[in-house]
Order: structure tokens, then sequence, then C-alpha cells
């Protein structure tokens, strides 16, 4: 295992998982932030940078829930050459901002859009075909559509995007298979350099070792980024 591992716990789901454990691994805990469920206010956010300011962009993130999936932008933040942003989720997560200065689990991906300029493309992979995305404004794609294969690309993975047969999540879910999802990333990765993976999607109410078995199957996959 050649790539480290940051575990970012908010709320405690992941210390009732083992997957990590035999790697090196960094666990930031979170729990004592406010402001944070969902949507992530200003002192969060300085809160939240200021803790990963060390830590690897090129490394697996464990983000815990999807109410937290806006963390992508904090390590994206970091990007500082042009890159494509990988996202297999069940929703796009482009809704406009209620407010200015409060970044949202559900907006995250426009925010980015918008204040990024080293992101030049979103590929979307697992998003439900009832969500219509602004595509005369930004640079989007659908999987199976591809994007440049001369850039590298940042992967977000919130496992809402796998069916509930699979694992259980805290938001509503699509209707990927584990090796569906496998599939696509092992295509991504051999088309462009990884610059950095983050994975959200924990249920913190939930007693499911299903979790832990993708997460571990996850992090085997991305091992050697």
């Amino acid at each position: 295992m050649n790539t480290p591992v940051i575990i970012m716990d908010f709320t405690k789901v992941y210390r009732n998982q083992f997957f990590y454990l035999r790697y090196p691994y960094q666990l930031i805990d979170c729990t004592d932030i406010e402001g944070t469920d969902c949507y992530c206010d200003s002192e969060a956010t300085e809160t939240i940078s200021k803790r990963i300011a060390d830590l690897p962009l090129r490394a697996v993130h464990f983000l815990d829930s999807g109410n937290h999936h806006y963390i992508t932008k904090f390590w994206t933040d970091r990007i500082y050459e042009d890159f494509i942003l990988v996202v297999a989720d069940h929703h796009p997560d482009m809704q406009p901002p209620l407010f200015n200065d409060i970044l949202s689990c559900g907006g995250w991906v426009r925010t980015i859009l918008d204040t990024n300029p080293f992101l030049k493309e979103v590929l979307f992979v697992g998003v439900a075909p009832e969500y219509e995305l602004p595509l005369e404004k930004y640079r989007i794609c659908r999987y199976p559509e591809k994007p440049s294969p001369v850039l590298p690309v940042y992967i977000s993975i919130d496992k809402d995007v796998l069916s509930p047969e699979v694992i259980t999540t805290n938001w509503d879910q699509g209707t990927m298979t584990y090796n569906q999802l496998q599939t696509v990333l092992k295509e991504i990765m051999a088309r462009h350099e990884i610059l950095g993976v983050d994975i959200c999607g924990e249920c913190p109410t939930c007693i499911d070792n299903r979790s832990n078995r993708i997460n571990s199957r996850l992090l085997k996959l991305f091992s050697c980024i």
C-alpha cells in the first residue's frame, strides 16, 4: 500500500469499521466541529482547512456520510493544474447555493465549477437520468461519454451511486452494482493520471458491515494511485 489513507471522522462511523486498520492511516477527528452537517459555514470551513493543510492530496480520503461530500472542494482547492473532476454519485450536487458563503452537500460541484479556474470538466458517473444537467453553461459530460484523455483527474465517490442491494446509505440510492462501478473506475484509471480520491456515503445510524466491505474493496483498488 503506497497511497496514504486519510479518515475524516465527523460522526464516529469509522470507529465501527476496520477496513483501514492494516494500512498506514491518519484519522482526523472532526467530531468537535460545529456547522458541518449538510452545510459548512465559514468557521467550519476555516477549521477543516487548517486540519487538513499538511495532509497529502494524492491519497484516498474517506469523508464520512454523504452529508459531508462538500469536503471534496477543500481537497480540489489544492490542485494547481488543469484537471477533470470525476463524480460517481446518484445526485449531481449542482444546486445553486441558498447563501453565497455557505457550502452545501447538494451544491458543491457547482461551487467548484464556479470558483476553481483549474477545473476544466466534470464527468458524472451513475447520476440518475431524471436530473437535468446545465450542459450549456458548464463543461459537463455523463458516462459513457469520455472527457479529454490528456488531463489528470480527481475522483470523488458517493456510495449512494450503488444499489440498496449492495449497501445502505443515508440518501436515496442508484442502481449500480459494485462490479459496474469498479469497471468504470478501472477504465478511468487506465486513461488518466489520478491526482487523488475521496469516498463518502456512510450511514452513521446503521450497523451494516457491507459499507466496511465496499470501503475495503475501494481502498484496495486505489492502493497504488
